[in-house]
């Protein structure tokens, strides 16, 4: 084991150890079914769990990612995150010395990769956003969007890991569920995506003992955060990141925003600037390693990472104007142009599919997606759509479908 990874190893195995000395007896995760898992059971199980190769692979909800996480930093070994409808993708290099968490995103750029995270760039955005949004004292996370993503891993599985906070599953991310999963709790907070905020508050969602409502994943609008405020006096707080640099801004306010650009203030220890095109350059401590496969004019390691987003960031808080990357972003689901051409291309027998996304007339949802067919538009029917999309995730399937005239 190298220097950097034991020094990580060490720290953590520190951390966590004083976590299970001080809360041992206290539950760490709640599931559904009203079960408890202790953080000294969850210290039993990981230790068990001696990982047989190089790396720890976990495709699964919050329980199986809390626990994957935790044997993997106890014994040392780099845990891959893969989203359970995907496969894993083997890192095109080997890992960087140091790597203790492999994330597989397509984030802005549209293309499916692996990125490289130290326990050190890990700690550094989860305690980041610890501080900043005083998490310690809102409650329990409630994990009800998926831990395969930056946003839902850092706001719940690793603040238990990392600073003690229990986690609660909701198994579904529907209202229903949601609010069996939050009723035991006298406080909670919540991170969502604004597809599912707009769900929860026409589902009739109780938010009564939610102490912090947090959005991220693509951009939130006036009127959705005007319809929480007014109809349930919740304040939805906007969060601006990448999964490659981790949490950069947040609006900390309590009143309504006036400009739905407005992506709130730098978080403390986070530096930014943008590049001739007018891209966001992040310089922080919780910028990851880098990709498996950088492609030119790139910019990620060494403490700096070039987004695909042109932010303002001239005034005192960060303003979006508009993403350039090729990634499509349905819902705040990152997408892949390119797969989802590959997949209908194979499915439907074509030789070119073109994919694009395309503003959506449903805002929350930010994107449709756009598929360009090498056939006649009178031929694109129901039948040709089923076929075409056999081998799509329902999130991948277009909402327009362009052929020939």
């Amino acid at each position: 084991m190298d220097y950097a990874s034991s020094q990580g190893l060490q720290m953590f195995g520190e951390r966590w150890e004083r976590i299970v000395a001080e809360r041992g007896a206290q539950a760490a995760l709640y599931l559904a079914d009203g079960s408890t898992t202790t953080f000294r059971q969850l210290d039993d199980e990981a230790r068990a769990m001696k990982p047989a190769g190089d790396h720890v692979l976990v495709q699964g909800n919050a329980p199986e990612v809390l626990r994957a996480l935790l044997a993997g930093f106890l014994h040392g070994v780099p845990v891959h995150l893969v989203e359970k409808d995907r496969q894993r993708r083997v890192p095109a290099v080997p890992p960087p010395i140091g790597t203790a968490l492999i994330k597989q995103t397509v984030g802005g750029s549209g293309l499916r990769r692996c990125q490289f995270f130290t326990l050190d760039q890990i700690a550094a955005d989860v305690d980041r956003l610890h501080a900043a949004l005083d998490l310690g004292a809102r409650g329990v996370g409630v994990a009800a969007i998926s831990c395969a993503h930056s946003f839902g891993l850092t706001m719940t599985v690793l603040q238990t890991l990392l600073n003690g906070v229990p986690t609660c599953f909701a198994p579904q991310p529907f209202a229903q569920p949601l609010m069996e999963a939050m009723k035991h709790h006298a406080r909670v907070f919540l991170p969502g995506v604004p597809a599912l905020w707009k769900a929860w508050l026409m589902g009739e969602v109780w938010f009564g003992n939610v102490s912090l409502a947090i959005s991220a994943g693509s951009p939130l609008t006036l009127e959705l955060e005007r319809l929480a405020l007014e109809k349930h006096g919740l304040k939805i707080h906007n969060l601006y990141g990448t999964s490659e640099c981790g949490a950069v801004s947040w609006d900390e306010s309590d009143v309504l925003r006036s400009d739905a650009r407005d992506l709130g203030s730098l978080l403390p220890g986070v530096q930014t600037q943008t590049d001739h095109k007018g891209r966001l350059v992040v310089t922080s401590s919780s910028v990851g390693l880098g990709y498996d496969e950088l492609l030119p004019e790139e910019r990620y390691g060494g403490g700096f990472f070039t987004t695909s987003d042109q932010i303002d960031p001239s005034g005192e808080r960060l303003m979006f104007e508009q993403c350039i990357g090729g990634g499509i972003n349905v819902a705040g689901r990152k997408l892949s142009p390119s797969e989802i051409g590959e997949k209908i291309k194979r499915a439907a027998e074509l030789p070119r599919v073109t994919i694009r996304g395309a503003s959506s007339r449903d805002p929350e949802r930010c994107q449709d997606i756009v598929a360009v067919v090498e056939m006649p538009q009178a031929e694109i029917d129901a039948a040709f759509k089923t076929k075409a999309c056999s081998l799509l995730a329902p999130w991948e399937v277009p909402r327009r479908w362009i052929g020939k005239s």
